[in-house]
């Protein structure tokens, strides 16, 4: 078993996450979306002999890289995806974006569901196309869509494209199968093609369950564009490799052409073997994790309850959404790290409506949960 509490020292320049802020010697960071546990040690394993090798030559994923990717997604989800439908690309966003230029025009409009992380937005406009927004209704601590703003604003503005998050960044939310197939049909009804971020879909909680859209029905798949990795799940960030599955032939084809007329393409040789060995051996290490997670998760819900800081329900991903519009400051985020040296996402970042929020990551080993809470509070009550 992998021991979650273990102390892990990442004080090295290119560490994005543990990046020094000056005049601040005591930061804990809680902010971009990786987290501090090692990876499986097959995975590792697989890293350090090919390292040993010491040859890293161009690389093509074979056979046995989509029977780990395909099996993954039949025991996990019980969804059957068909090797061929795979393009193997550096990223998830990346593969947005050309997902974007390949199959939408300039001036198109495209509709998002805020709050939403942010490059996605980024990526919509900066490919030239309209960006459209529905936001979430927020109900106490839980969101929902609102499928009638949704619609209205699909229909009026010519919608051509919608992308959905999967579990939601940042909202937390695993949508249900009802929610899923509402959104389908809508999609559908109005010539919509759906692209489906789903890089969290193997953090969920509890009874919810993680479904993919594109597994609801022929119908649905057909004008579907999934986009999965399994770098968030095993803390693989570093190593980029994402696999974007598009049943539809002359969609995967477009989106093929657009990769290779830019170069972005392929996986290199690392991110083969991490992937293979993630999905073939790290199913009892995500399993141990979860349950790590949830208890960090409780904690952080208990030891904030009653105080000015609202945490809001969390049913799939490691990011805590955080409603910080009682302190009565203009930017939060700034605000605590000042305060408490700690370093949360600015909730600006996800769009318009996450102005007063901040995003807590809570993959870090519990001790450190425990110290930042304890910062946190003292400030609250101090306050």
């Amino acid at each position: 078993m992998t021991d979650f509490d273990e102390i892990i020292t990442r004080d090295t320049p290119e560490d994005i996450k543990y990046g020094k802020i000056a005049g601040i010697d005591d930061l804990i960071p809680m902010w971009v979306a990786d987290m501090d546990f090692r990876c499986p040690e097959e995975v590792r394993e697989a890293l350090s002999s090919l390292s040993q090798r010491g040859i890293f030559g161009y690389s093509e994923a074979d056979s046995s890289y989509d029977l780990a990717l395909t099996g993954w997604f039949k025991r996990r989800y019980d969804y059957d995806v068909d090797p061929k439908t795979v393009l193997k690309l550096p990223g998830v966003v990346l593969g947005i974006s050309l997902v974007i230029r390949s199959l939408t025009s300039t001036g198109d409009h495209i509709l998002i569901l805020e709050p939403l992380y942010g490059p996605i937005a980024r990526a919509v406009k900066g490919n030239g196309r309209n960006l459209v927004i529905s936001d979430l209704s927020r109900k106490g601590t839980h969101y929902d869509i609102d499928f009638d703003d949704m619609e209205r604003k699909i229909t009026e503005n010519n919608v051509k494209m919608f992308i959905l998050c999967n579990p939601h960044n940042p909202a937390g939310r695993v949508w249900t199968r009802d929610e899923l197939t509402r959104i389908g049909d809508i999609c559908v009804k109005n010539d919509v093609i759906i692209v489906s971020d789903e890089i969290h879909a193997d953090f969920v909680y509890g009874s919810n369950r993680h479904i993919p859209i594109a597994s609801l029905s022929d119908e649905i798949n057909k004008i579907t564009v999934t986009c999965t990795s399994p770098t968030k799940t095993f803390n693989l960030a570093g190593i980029q490799a994402a696999n974007i599955i598009i049943a539809d032939d002359g969609m995967r084809h477009e989106v093929d052409k657009m990769s290779l007329t830019t170069g972005a393409f392929g996986l290199n040789i690392m991110g083969i073997a991490a992937t293979k060995a993630a999905y073939t051996y790290g199913e009892g290490w995500l399993e141990d994790l979860l349950r790590y997670l949830e208890g960090n998760i409780e904690l952080v819900k208990d030891r904030l309850k009653d105080t000015k800081l609202k945490v809001m329900d969390i049913e799939g991903t490691y990011l805590m959404w955080i409603d910080a519009s009682s302190l009565g400051v203009k930017d939060p985020a700034k605000y605590l790290l000042d305060k408490t040296h700690i370093r949360f996402s600015e909730g600006s970042f996800f769009g318009k409506s996450g102005e007063d929020f901040i995003r807590m990551n809570i993959a870090c080993r519990r001790s450190l949960v425990n110290e930042a809470l304890g910062r946190l509070t003292k400030l609250l009550f101090l306050e």
